[in-house]
């Protein structure tokens, strides 16, 4: 043995020198490293979610385990492949981060950062299994040293989840809304409509020259007012949609806007807004045609790229960054897309007493591109290309087809007009010029009242403030408008 393993070996008392603990400690770590994600964002961490995850990784680490020895019939030697494998699969989307943050997959762009991660990991695991099975030496020494490090780094995580500070990303105002009494029946239905992705009238303009002017024709034809500069605060998703529904901007201390953290306090954000209480207690039926959990009702789909707020422990995994990718690939949101389109289209009063507010959150025109201009469906190669510019613009103007058909269809079944609001979160974020912010928050932002009264409206108006003056205007508040 080696004056190296003899030191190692000498670390743990005699009889204790085959201890194998690394395995179970990565196991551990993982689940430790992944609910402090949900304490970083201020909420409970449960037990049942942590609890059934580590049953699972148990049961499959035995399971490969005894499947290693059947070739590797050495105790130690097989915990030290099991232990790269956990390594591997438990942290995977962090090791594919690692590539886009270090400037590896962009270095190696012609392969892309999956399989840049995938190829290491092959290569590795050959290495590895053909020097385990060769090497006449024992290993113990190793097998403690790893004993030894992950216990350390166990307890650093243990340590740290215990003076974990909350990610501070907060509401900047917490808004109040006064109870009016009145006859709720008399009260129009409110459609929002959200098209994820949409570039404002100002951007497509700018960065495509294209005026949108069949969009245009139509919205001014049924008395809809539309802003030509409408502005998002935020170009993520979950940021703008918190800041909608809460009706407030965001405080936020990261520069990294995809943080998990983040998104788990975004996600809470949105479940519990006040616009949806408000109408709740105004007495309105509330349809959730969107990926987001609000109040108590339940997400009509899961959106392909939001996948990870769900499980945040197999969302971590290698199983949940392939099936995340399965799903990018083959989920069909193209036909999602036209349900919610044909709901909102031939929707009804859900009761002769009470009006609804619908909230349909629409992935289009954002990527995957499943349409060109005229609605014919494309191919994997075409729709996965979402950084294209041309696809993008084809896209988006079947959507104004789409829309133009919903509106007509909402006015056609309502019982009483009704409000209809059209929005997008953010616009087009492939675009790499000095301006790409500018581009990027510019968004459509649509209304049509029925009274045609559209003075608390301008040009250049903010989604943050949309449901203030829809609140002020017919539910007799009086919110100032965020500038």
């Amino acid at each position: 043995m080696s004056d190296r393993n003899q030191i190692f070996s000498k670390a743990l008392p005699a009889g204790r020198q085959e201890l194998i603990l690394h395995p179970l400690n990565i196991i551990l770590l993982f689940i430790i490293n992944t609910s402090s994600q949900k304490i970083k964002a201020g909420l409970s961490t449960g037990f049942l979610d942590p609890a059934i995850t580590l049953l699972i990784i148990f049961a499959l680490s035995f399971a490969v385990f005894f499947i290693i020895r059947r070739f590797i019939t050495e105790r130690i030697k097989a915990a030290l492949l099991l232990s790269y494998i956990l390594l591997i699969t438990l942290f995977f989307r962090d090791i594919v981060e690692l590539t886009i943050y270090s400037g590896i997959s962009e270095m190696l762009n012609f392969i892309g950062e999956l399989l840049i991660v995938i190829l290491f990991g092959i290569i590795v695991s050959v290495v590895l299994v053909k020097w385990l099975r060769r090497t006449k030496r024992s290993l113990s020494g190793l097998n403690s040293y790893l004993n030894l490090l992950t216990v350390i780094f166990l307890t650093i995580e243990i340590i740290g989840c215990s003076f974990s500070k909350t990610s501070k990303i907060e509401l900047k105002e917490k808004v109040e809304l006064k109870m009016v009494p009145g006859n709720t029946a008399n009260k129009p239905d409110v459609y929002f409509i959200l098209l994820d992705g949409y570039t404002g009238f100002s951007g497509l303009q700018k960065l495509w020259k294209f005026d949108n002017s069949e969009l245009k024709k139509f919205l001014s034809e049924n008395n809809f007012f539309f802003a030509q500069n409408g502005r998002s605060v935020y170009n993520v998703t979950n940021y703008s949609i918190a800041s909608t529904f809460n009706m407030t901007e965001l405080v936020f201390d990261t520069t990294d806007l995809y943080d998990k953290s983040s998104f788990l306090i975004l996600a809470n954000f949105i479940k519990q807004n006040p616009v949806v209480k408000f109408f709740y207690k105004s007495g309105y039926d509330f349809i959730n045609f969107s990926f987001w959990e609000m109040l108590d009702k339940n997400k009509f789909y899961q959106d392909i790229y939001f996948l990870r707020r769900g499980n945040i422990y197999q969302a971590r995994t290698l199983y949940g960054h392939l099936y995340e990718i399965w799903n990018e690939r083959f989920a069909d949101m193209a036909e999602i897309n036209y349900e919610i389109f044909n709901k909102l289209k031939n929707s009804q009063n859900t009761s002769d007493k009470k009006p609804k507010f619908i909230y349909a959150h629409i992935m289009m025109p954002h990527p995957p591109y499943y349409f060109d201009a005229e609605g014919n469906r494309m191919d994997l190669n075409y729709f996965n290309d979402g950084k294209n510019k041309h696809k993008y613009l084809e896209q988006l103007k079947y959507t104004n087809k789409l829309l133009m058909q919903t509106i007509r269809g909402i006015f056609n079944s309502a019982k009483q007009p009704p409000i209809i609001i059209v929005q997008s979160d953010h616009g087009f974020r492939s675009y790499g010029g000095n301006d790409k912010k500018e581009i990027e928050c510019s968004v459509l932002n649509c209304f049509y009242f029925p009274d045609k009264d559209y003075s608390l409206l301008d040009d250049s108006l903010k989604t943050i403030n949309t449901f203030r003056i829809v609140f002020n205007k017919y539910f007799n508040q009086n919110l100032e408008m965020i500038n």
